[in-house]
């Protein structure tokens, strides 16, 4: 009797240790079974910069990896890395600023970079410079021309800021030798160009059209087609980096559907076919613009997702050398290489 007591508390003690090795070996991936249907929280501007991350919801991809996408919109760029540096969102999506560098450098932000958003690249329409019809009227054909001229911004230290200030300095000019006027929002930008109460301003392509077609601005030229800029990026909070199994499974889920994005949309060669007017419609209902305006607006994004990193040195170097930052980013800490390349293998060994 008392041998077969024995052998049950042994057996029970035995049982005891599984169960808390089991729970161990949970909280070591972060916590996350690689069974279950994780939740994200992603912060992000609600714009065709974010098509990768649509069409990946819609087409399935983010689910086939367990992952279930919870969008919060925002209606500027700030408030996402704000939102994500307090852990009231697990992953954010949108263009640099200054005052994303600036939490970047407040002593241990747990904010981390970790994929490619979108580039401003030769042959796509990303962002544009344009000019007043009086200004144009009077002479502003040429960025060199734009010396003691106005030019809208949104805000100053926005990405928009940035690259008036990389345009400018690729002609001789910086931004001293213009007037900088924030205007608070593109579309007050285009408002002004229109009614003339700025020379020039830098605008996205949705916007450029319509002032176009109406003649009532110019457009001088498209950014990336004067210079190569890693314009947004995907970024982790704290939560997010502590749980390695959600980190993973979220990043290969992204890098998949960017090379969908990137393979049947936006170098797609057969633009009659089914898939591609579907991914179209998809953005359409997902932006609220319309799909004829869909295929020329398309940003351009790298076909692995993988960020430019020596480009945010440039852009921490400008931001500093005029007084939008207190000191450059230590790039090097803030980008999740490692990360990204142990999603990468993940994705392709699938």
């Amino acid at each position: 009797m008392a041998y077969r007591i024995k052998k049950q508390v042994i057996l029970a003690i035995i049982l005891v240790l599984v169960l808390v090795l089991s729970a161990c070996s949970q909280n070591i991936t972060g916590g996350s079974s690689k069974n279950e249907t994780m939740t994200v929280k992603i912060g992000l501007l609600n714009s065709l910069g974010n098509s990768s991350i649509y069409l990946g919801d819609e087409k399935g991809i983010f689910k086939k990896h367990g992952i279930k996408l919870d969008f919060k919109g925002f209606q500027s760029a700030q408030p996402i890395s704000v939102a994500a540096q307090t852990g009231d969102i697990d992953v954010g999506s949108t263009a640099f600023t200054a005052g994303f560098f600036n939490l970047l450098t407040e002593g241990n932000s747990p904010l981390r970079i970790v994929a490619d958003g979108s580039k401003e690249w030769p042959g796509y329409n990303g962002s544009a410079l344009m000019v007043s019809k009086n200004a144009f009227d009077n002479g502003v054909k040429e960025i060199k021309d734009l010396k003691g001229k106005k030019i809208g911004v949104t805000q100053n230290g926005s990405s928009l800021h940035y690259m008036a200030g990389r345009l400018l300095e690729k002609e001789g000019l910086n931004i001293e030798d213009v007037t900088i006027t924030p205007m608070g929002g593109v579309g007050n930008i285009a408002a002004a160009l229109e009614s003339n109460q700025i020379d020039a301003g830098v605008l996205l392509s949705t916007a450029v059209a319509p002032l176009v077609e109406k003649d009532k601005a110019k457009l001088i030229t498209w950014v990336g087609d004067e210079t190569k800029i890693q314009l947004s990026s995907m970024f982790y909070s704290k939560n997010m980096l502590e749980d390695e199994e959600k980190a993973k499974r979220f990043l290969a889920a992204y890098i998949e559907s960017v090379r969908y994005y990137h393979d049947n949309v936006l170098t797609a060669k057969d633009k009659n076919s089914s898939e591609y007017k579907d991914a179209i419609k998809i953005l359409a209902e997902r932006t609220k613009i319309p799909e004829e305006k869909i295929p020329n607006n398309l940003p351009y994004i790298d076909r692995n997702a993988e960020l430019w990193k020596e480009d945010l040195r440039t852009w921490s170097k400008w931001y500093n050398e005029n007084d939008l930052l207190e000191k450059e980013v230590d790039v090097d800490k803030v980008v999740a290489t490692d990360l990204y390349d142990d999603a990468l293998k993940v994705l392709d060994k699938k």
